[in-house]
């Protein structure tokens, strides 16, 4: 593992859940934060979903995916957030969703957390004005 123990990931559709899915069998903690509960358990559904796929295909010991899986938290409260070292986000391509996201996470991240973001389209430096942070 690398220099990170505890991930957040924000947003738990197909890409956030995706990359929950390899942070944890990366061997990685992971909380997945969602709005609501209905989005948190389509999100943890789909991953395992993917990794109950790869133990049919050969790709996974089901001992590995009881183990990812124990590595993943889900969460609506984005406070719980709060103590990983780095912050994903996945969430909908809105730039007023992201930046509101990322001030909230400004305020109660410390200053040391790291954020990315999973955006194909937006600015990330428009994303980043929204918090103190470079």
């Amino acid at each position: 593992m690398g220099m990170f123990k505890r991930i957040g990931v924000v947003g738990s559709g197909l890409m956030g859940s995706g990359i929950a899915e390899v942070c944890a069998r990366a061997g990685y903690q992971v909380v997945v934060r969602e709005v609501s509960e209905e989005l948190l358990r389509a999100g943890m559904a789909r991953i395992d979903g993917s990794m109950e796929r790869a133990v049919g295909r050969g790709k996974l010991s089901a001992a590995d995916r009881d183990a990812a899986r124990a590595r993943i938290r889900g969460t609506t409260v984005l406070g719980d957030l709060a103590g990983g070292e780095i912050i994903l986000e996945a969430i909908i391509e809105k730039m007023d969703d992201k930046k509101r996201l990322y001030a909230e996470l400004d305020r109660i991240c410390p200053p040391e957390t790291i954020f990315a973001s999973n955006t194909s389209s937006l600015s990330i430096t428009e994303m980043a004005s929204a918090t103190r942070r470079p």
